[in-house]
């Protein structure tokens, strides 16, 4: 009964796009021209009363780009009619499909204003990325989704990659963190990565990030905040993130970091906090 539900509300929520219903407004954070701002958010699968919550904040701080974990049809179908100024791209992590039952997507969001998708694809983290699959030791299927994306105006190019890595498999962790690595080396432009990686800074595993070539915004902003981003609905400050905006050496001008703890009606969006970063390319 769950699933139907869940089908059926993702039905609604796509009924709502294509009237126009409730559309979330720009809020007044907004990020200056001259800036690329990328956010990260897990937004924690399926609660319907947050419905409009989740896409205002990304409409009040309006990023370029933003990666979403935990999306599933849900959400995907919320984010396309409440948040019009966004395109989307990603798939499910149980069918590579965006069906009512397809599962969390690791997707990403876009202004379609001011940028154009040139290639993007999702692979699974697994021995075999090409296919729907659950890797090594993983408990769930995981996946990244990446995209290039064209600014209209300067025909620039940047390459954003998110992912969300499994919460138990210590190998899938690892070999799942290598596969996002190899392909964001790939990519001969500024790079950005985005995710909830489910390990904490200063583990040996993040020490991967710079052996590969990548920096964590959190230590190169002029104006940055620390703390942990995953609380549990608990809210909080103290800890370490598991949840990275990261940046090949293409960039190297990072205006700010921030973690958002804000709260509607006295409780939290989700049960980590968004993070962003707002740099120059």
């Amino acid at each position: 009964m769950e699933k139907v539900l869940k089908f059926f509300s993702a039905i609604f929520a796509l009924i709502m796009a294509f009237c126009g219903v409730g559309q979330c407004e720009i809020g007044a954070n907004v990020p200056s021209e001259d800036l690329t701002r990328i956010m990260s958010f897990n937004v924690r699968y399926n609660e319907w009363e947050r419905g409009k919550i989740v896409p205002q904040l990304i409409a009040d701080y309006y990023p370029d780009s933003v990666g979403v974990q935990e999306c599933e049809a849900l959400w995907f179908y919320h984010m396309k009619a409440y948040l019009p100024q966004y395109d989307i791209v990603g798939v499910g992590r149980l069918t590579g499909t965006r069906g009512g039952l397809s599962g969390e997507m690791s997707a990403i969001l876009y202004r379609k204003d001011k940028y154009k998708v040139v290639d993007s694809d999702t692979f699974w983290l697994s021995e075999t990325p090409d296919k729907v699959s659950k890797g090594w030791d993983g408990q769930k299927n995981r996946i990244c989704t990446w995209a290039v994306l064209e600014n209209l105006e300067t025909g620039e190019r940047y390459a954003h990659l998110n992912a969300h890595l499994d919460h138990q498999g210590e190998n899938a962790k690892k070999n799942g963190l290598a596969l996002v690595l190899e392909k964001a080396q790939s990519f001969d432009m500024p790079v950005v990565i985005t995710g909830d990686f489910n390990f904490e800074k200063g583990t040996e595993l993040y020490s991967d990030f710079a052996k590969a070539g990548f920096s964590d915004t959190q230590d190169m902003a002029e104006e940055t905040m620390y703390g942990k981003t995953y609380h549990a609905n608990k809210g909080g400050e103290d800890g370490l993130p598991i949840d990275f905006i990261m940046v090949n050496n293409e960039i190297n001008d990072v205006k700010t970091y921030k973690i958002i703890r804000d709260q509607v009606d006295g409780g939290y969006i989700s049960d980590h906090y968004p993070i962003f970063s707002d740099m120059i390319f």
